[in-house]
């Protein structure tokens, strides 16, 4: 019994850590790249906003392994995420007071609901612009819950590129 209880609690301790897959064609060598720059058009589901953050935020790692952004790179950036939000009805409580009366028929049929969490899966691509082909990939996995705030997005986005990019350092070197 007692083994069971601790599998089950191993199960659910892994499965709320987030998970990162790195893929590359050892056929390409990823070592000469010096120079990058973004897929010409990102379409990445996201908010405009939040796709130039992870943007800003991708430039700034490959700032830091010493990769310079030209019109004629080596490689080109590409990102795509996908989410799955979870939500939970709104108390009466949360609701923010206004001074329009409402039906209370309406207000009875409306059902509001909040955002707890958010899963995601981001996929960072490297793709080798001479070949025209993918050189290395990350599949990030992970979760955002409540609150959910600008500063808390872009500390998620932070450690995920950050991390990502490490990996993609160790392949490079």
């Amino acid at each position: 019994m007692k083994y069971v209880i601790v599998c089950c609690f191993a199960f659910l301790f892994t499965s709320c850590i987030a998970t990162m897959d790195v893929q590359y064609d050892e056929t390409l060598d990823v070592k000469k790249y010096k120079t990058y720059s973004f897929y010409p058009v990102i379409d990445s589901n996201l908010p405009e906003t939040e796709t130039k953050q992870i943007m800003q935020l991708i430039t700034f790692q490959l700032f830091k392994l010493n990769y310079k952004k030209a019109d004629n790179p080596d490689f080109y950036i590409n990102f795509f995420v996908e989410e799955n939000n979870m939500y939970i009805p709104k108390s009466s409580e949360e609701e923010p007071e206004t001074e329009t009366p409402s039906d209370d028929k309406t207000k009875s049929n409306t059902l509001r609901l909040k955002t707890v969490a958010i899963d995601q899966v981001m996929y960072l691509d490297v793709v080798d612009v001479k070949n025209d082909q993918l050189a290395w990939s990350a599949i990030i996995e992970g979760s955002i819950e409540e609150p959910i705030t600008e500063e808390k997005m872009f500390q998620y986005y932070s450690e995920k590129i950050e991390k990502a990019f490490i990996k993609f350092q160790e392949v490079s070197n």
